[in-house]
């Protein structure tokens, strides 16, 4: 009989790679009908080449999205107007190009995850 020892991950890469999606990230998928990874790489790459009037305009566009990512959630999904507003507002760095935003939006799902047990 083989040790139960042998089924856990034995690196922190084995670890990160078991890791689920945000919450957040797999809702926004189902709203927009989009991959977020591709997304997320789409919109760095315009964000990279944009000069700053369009960054501008990037940004603007992003807040409408997220406006409407947080009505979709709390009337569609009825999600606490308060969590549907944190898990859009997460998800704005990453959607605005900015490369530190997954962070953002992981933060934001352990610290509701605490908050709603």
């Amino acid at each position: 009989m083989q040790s139960k020892t042998e089924e856990f991950p034995t690196t922190f890469e084995e670890i990160e790679t078991r890791r689920a999606r945000p919450k957040n990230c797999e809702l926004y998928e189902e709203f927009s009908q989009r991959n977020i990874s591709e997304t997320i790489q789409l919109r760095q790459t315009e964000y990279e080449k944009a000069d700053p009037e369009m960054r501008k305009k990037l940004i603007i566009a992003v807040e409408e999205e997220i406006g409407d990512f947080e009505t979709w959630l709390s009337e569609i999904k009825n999600l606490e107007p308060t969590i549907a507003h944190f898990y859009a507002v997460s998800l704005k760095s990453l959607l605005t190009g900015f490369a530190f935003g997954m962070q953002v939006a992981e933060l934001f799902d352990v610290a509701l995850k605490k908050t709603t047990y």
